[in-house]
């Protein structure tokens, strides 16, 4: 976040993720990717903001950010969900970020996640508890390359 946060040119860690979840929600209408989405941000206070801040006309740039988050929420042309989860409870995302900080802080768009991260997803996916660390154990490994051989054959 703090890398996002010199972006950005914001030192405030609540301003860095309203405008994360900004950008997520403007890729994913801007690209026309899906038009059912499930926000997850370990921000409490940017999801509450975004629920049940009342706006009717912004006074400040944080004001504009929150209602253009609330009015792609709103938008009877998709489904939109915000909701909190802590940290430890998207592993998958914490992953993926710390493998793209090691890039660029640029866009990244993938048709198919990257290899890296295919059996931390498999695991989000099953509900498996990954340690926050994010090693998976042998017993893990072991466990996920049974998943995916019974979802192939």
């Amino acid at each position: 976040m703090f890398g996002f946060s010199s972006r950005i040119q914001s030192g405030s860690s609540f301003e860095a993720e309203l405008v994360a979840v900004r950008e997520g929600l403007k890729v994913a209408w801007d690209k026309g990717l899906i038009r059912s989405v499930i926000v997850e941000s370990d921000s409490e206070s940017v999801v509450d903001r975004i629920r049940n801040q009342i706006i009717p006309q912004p006074k400040n740039k944080l004001e504009a950010i929150i209602l253009e988050c609330q009015g792609y929420v709103i938008s009877p042309d998709w489904s939109c969900v915000i909701q909190h989860t802590y940290r430890e409870g998207n592993f998958a995302a914490d992953a993926l970020t710390k493998e793209l900080v090691s890039q660029s802080f640029e866009l990244h768009v993938w048709k198919h996640p990257p290899e890296s991260l295919s059996l931390i997803l498999l695991a989000d996916m099953i509900g498996m508890e990954v340690p926050r660390h994010g090693a998976l154990n042998q017993n893990q490994i072991a466990q996920l390359k049974v998943q995916v051989s019974r979802h192939l054959s």
